[in-house]
């Protein structure tokens, strides 16, 4: 009986240690395969610090390029000057894409002046006291501040589609700003903001007024950034008013481009017209025509004797 029962208790210690064994490898399998976890995990953590990082500067610029503006140094009189007057897309154009370095490195232009700010308007239909964010009156500023400018790329019109509807407005503002101006190259590119269906055909009527206007200002060319963008969607912001990095890359090769094309301007509007005048030497001949001698033959007429008869 008792060898039976050691028998018999013997499977039993032997299947008690297995499993304390099994318990054992088991954690010790555990321990092992969670050494690679925390490197695994820090490394995830580390990645979603890096991503939200990026996505935290994304938003910053984007914050900063809607609710900031600018306006490049300049010296007053300084020659031959450019202004490009906008919003907060010139000022983002200015700070991602450095516009006003690549104007002037073409050399043409003594002074480039960008001045973009948030919120700006062309001007006010109705009185406000608000001077940067009204073009007009940021003109006018810039111009007490010794700025003399010789032509001007006018980049507004984003913020007065997002708060006036009519039309009438809008033909009221597009005409301060081009008078405050006054008589010197103007290019002007049209509205594209598209954050609401009703801004979006606002922006149309805004471009609308724009063309319908420009014949009567001899000095006003108009640069057709909506349809640019309508053919490049991915330029825009996810705003549907603001740009990509490479759309203010874009929009600052433009400005370059439209620069050069009004320094032509200036210089055909600033030369003055030559006058030719043509000399005609009248040369006169003095012709001497001898005195013409005629020599009439003596005629004789002989006349016979006649004789009378007794």
């Amino acid at each position: 009986m008792r060898s039976r029962q050691r028998r018999l208790t013997a499977p039993r210690t032997s299947l008690h240690s297995s499993s304390k064994r099994n318990i054992r490898t088991s954690r010790a399998f555990a321990a092992v395969s969670n050494l690679g976890r925390p490197n695994l995990l820090m490394g995830r953590t580390q990645k979603n610090k890096s991503l939200i990082r990026k996505l935290l500067l994304v938003s910053l610029a984007l914050v900063v390029s809607v609710g900031y503006g600018s306006s490049t140094p300049f010296k007053p009189n300084a020659g031959p000057s450019i202004l490009v007057l906008g919003d907060s897309i010139t000022w983002g154009t200015e700070y991602f894409a450095k516009a006003q370095s690549l104007i002037a490195s073409d050399a043409q232009w003594k002074t480039v002046v960008i001045d973009g700010q948030y919120s700006r308007r062309v001007a006010f239909p109705t009185p406000n006291l608000s001077t940067r964010m009204s073009g007009v009156k940021s003109f006018l500023k810039l111009a007490t501040s010794g700025l003399k400018v010789d032509a001007v790329i006018v980049a507004l019109g984003s913020n007065d589609v997002a708060i006036e509807t009519k039309e009438s407005s809008y033909e009221i503002v597009i005409r301060d700003l081009l008078k405050t101006i006054g008589n010197v190259p103007v290019t002007w590119l049209t509205v594209n903001r598209r954050d609401t269906p009703a801004i979006a055909k606002r922006s149309v009527l805004f471009n609308t007024v724009l063309v319908r206007l420009a014949p009567e200002y001899p000095n006003l060319v108009i640069e057709d950034w909506y349809t640019a963008i309508a053919k490049n969607p991915k330029w825009m912001a996810f705003d549907k008013v603001h740009l990509t990095r490479t759309g203010y890359g874009i929009r600052a090769d433009l400005y370059r481009s439209l620069a050069k094309s009004l320094y032509d301007r200036y210089i055909i509007a600033t030369t003055p017209a030559t006058t030719t005048t043509t000399t005609i030497t009248t040369t006169t001949v003095a012709t001497t025509v001898p005195a013409a001698t005629t020599t009439l033959p003596t005629e004789t007429t002989t006349i016979p004797a006649t004789t009378v008869a007794p």
